[in-house]
């Protein structure tokens, strides 16, 4: 065979510099804002690995990382999110601390703080992964920077009549993002921001394997850090919902910005409503309803659908340690 002439070689060259060049270029400034649990005993580690699948996608640049309260205390997220950015995140990627609770909406904290002096430099997309308080707080005491945001893609919403059940007859799972700080979420609204949802309805079509999770035990560092958590979260399905897989919420608003031709959405109006409480029916609660039967000008981008070939994307970026 030929050996190749150094001018086909520099032709190749010059064309892998520049598909890495048009990568760099397009992609998305993000800034995470999570409730992270990749902790022994059943609790959520999606925010684990949506934080990985963002460091491993090429089609975005995290800006920064704070944490919320939620799928754990404040006291046990935020040295988790620091702990996963360490292993696994770009050097010198900072982690703010942020909410506790909701009762700290309009309180500034180190999250709040970073988040808005960020949206000064440049503007961001928003992935807001958990309760949204700390977002809800830039909105809500610098109403200014609400032009500065592209996007805030939040794991929220339902249609109406929708209940959250995962397996066969299980009892409803409440909106767990939403419900935490529905206040919050109206501020969001109110503010103008283009909103995207990742509900409960995608996620419930795309669950991920055991089999799946067990590929994290060939790669050593991923699973000395994530495969106990998960392969726990795996039996917590299983007890609850004789279900041996896990749906991966957190992870479809990710791939909404990494892989959006495989996202199937809708624009629909958005409106929070009291009603009763699925859960507990002698109670009312708010929802986060979804519908073409409002009669709201507030719109939202829906994520309803998968394609296939999202869970072998995403298992190809989460293991794909450099």
């Amino acid at each position: 065979m030929p050996e190749p002439s150094r001018r086909s070689s520099s032709v190749w060259d010059e064309t892998v510099i520049k598909g890495l060049l048009v990568i760099t270029l397009a992609a998305k400034v993000v800034w995470l804002d999570v409730d992270p649990a990749v902790l022994r005993g059943g609790h959520e580690p999606d925010d684990g690995l949506a934080l990985l699948q963002s460091f491993h996608s090429p089609e975005l640049e995290v800006r920064g990382v704070s944490v919320v309260f939620g799928n754990s205390a404040l006291e046990q997220g935020y040295p988790n999110g620091q702990e996963i950015v360490k292993r696994f995140g770009p050097k010198g990627l900072e982690v703010y601390n942020g909410a506790a609770s909701r009762a700290e909406l309009g309180v500034e904290n180190d999250a709040t703080r970073s988040l808005a002096a960020a949206l000064r430099r440049e503007k961001l997309t928003i992935l807001a992964l958990g309760p949204v308080t700390n977002v809800a707080t830039v909105l809500k005491n610098h109403p200014e920077l609400t032009s500065r945001i592209e996007e805030i893609i939040a794991v929220a919403g339902r249609r109406p009549g929708q209940t959250f059940v995962i397996g066969e007859g299980g009892r409803p799972l409440m909106d767990m993002n939403f419900e935490y700080d529905s206040e919050g979420f109206q501020i969001l609204l109110d503010s103008g921001a283009p909103i995207v949802l990742a509900p409960f309805e995608i996620s419930a079509k795309t669950p991920i394997s055991q089999r799946d999770i067990e590929r994290f035990a060939r790669v050593p560092e991923l699973a000395d850090f994530f495969l106990e958590p998960l392969r726990d979260y795996v039996n917590w399905y299983d007890t609850h919902f004789q279900v041996r897989a896990i749906y991966p919420f957190d992870t479809l608003a990710v791939a909404y910005l990494t892989s959006p031709q495989w996202i199937d959405c809708d624009t629909l109006p958005v409106q929070i409503q009291t009603q009763p409480d699925d859960i507990q029916p002698s109670k009312n609660k708010p929802y986060l309803i979804v519908s073409s039967e409002l009669e709201t000008e507030r719109r939202v981008t829906y994520c309803h659908t998968a394609s296939d070939a999202f869970v072998p994307d995403l298992m190809r970026r989460l293991l794909d340690v450099r």
